[in-house]
């Protein structure tokens, strides 16, 4: 059986260009489950879920990452929180509650007013790196395509999908990048336009396929260039939240009221919390 929740890093060994590509369904739907957002906002977290973990697999060590959406209205903010071996979480809170179908997949404006923000962050070590990325366009997909092409200097592709129903959320994302090369070679640029027009070839379909193994479908779209696999790690939805952790939370805003039941906006389970217990 092809595998699922994944994302692989690859390099093309033919020509100077990586990417990463990631594919999530199980557990983005066990995320999600708990909660009753639009499917619109499910599709934006799972696309949200998708990117970051493409982007996160750059990094050589054990990291903390955090993306997140802010804005006004109807969306104050989605939110990814990504932690070590592939382990995420992710929520989304609004002005005011709405139903199952108010809230359409239009436009990233329309979601959260014209003057949303989104923020990649970073922890690697003690080292910090914070990606503030333009919302300028109706679909994250062009907003992180002209994020590489304006701020990051470097050739990319950015390819992001998703889908969503009552019972099953599915997202897709795939990043290539050119490889610095200072000769600025012909050769190389003519990979880089070549690989391009490989991606492009990539139906929406193609690309979430859970029934096509993704090793496979990069040998099949980049089998020019001798694609290799360099890693891969395994997606699992997780949440952080405790008691213990609730405890001193509310101990450290001073708030000293028994029996508070207190409910986690990541996962929407209810704890029922003791503060005289704080201390054990």
């Amino acid at each position: 059986m092809p595998k699922t929740d994944s994302c692989i890093s690859f390099y093309l060994q033919n020509a100077a260009i990586r990417g990463q590509f990631c594919r999530i369904s199980k557990s983005i739907t066990s995320a999600l489950v708990n909660h009753s957002y639009p499917n619109s906002i499910n599709r934006l977290l799972a696309e949200m879920t998708a990117v970051s973990h493409c982007l996160a697999m750059n990094a050589k060590s054990e990291y903390q990452a955090v993306m997140q959406l802010t804005g006004t209205a109807p969306v104050r903010a989605a939110l990814v929180d990504l932690y070590d071996n592939g382990l995420f979480r992710c929520c989304a809170s609004f002005a005011d509650k709405p139903s199952s179908k108010d809230i359409s997949y239009n436009t990233v404006p329309e979601f959260f007013g014209h003057n949303a923000k989104l923020l990649f962050t970073m922890d690697i070590k003690e080292q910090r790196y914070q990606t503030l990325i333009e919302l300028l366009h109706s679909k994250l997909e062009d907003c992180f395509q002209d994020y590489f092409d304006q701020s990051e200097q470097i050739p990319s592709v950015v390819m992001i999908a998703s889908k969503s129903s009552d019972t099953k959320v599915e997202a897709a994302s795939l990043i290539l990048h050119k490889i610095p090369d200072l000769t600025n070679s012909n050769e190389a640029n003519d990979n880089w336009e070549t690989a391009k027009i490989f991606t492009q070839t990539i139906k929406t379909d193609e690309l979430m396929d859970l029934n096509t193994d993704m090793e496979k479908l990069i040998n099949l779209v980049y089998n020019e260039f001798s694609p290799i696999v360099s890693r891969e790690t395994t997606i699992n939805f997780q949440c952080k939240c405790s008691e213990k952790k609730f405890k001193k939370t509310l101990f450290q805003l001073g708030i000293s009221e028994n029996s508070l039941e207190v409910i986690c906006e990541y996962c929407n389970k209810k704890y029922c919390i003791d503060i005289e217990c704080k201390n054990s």
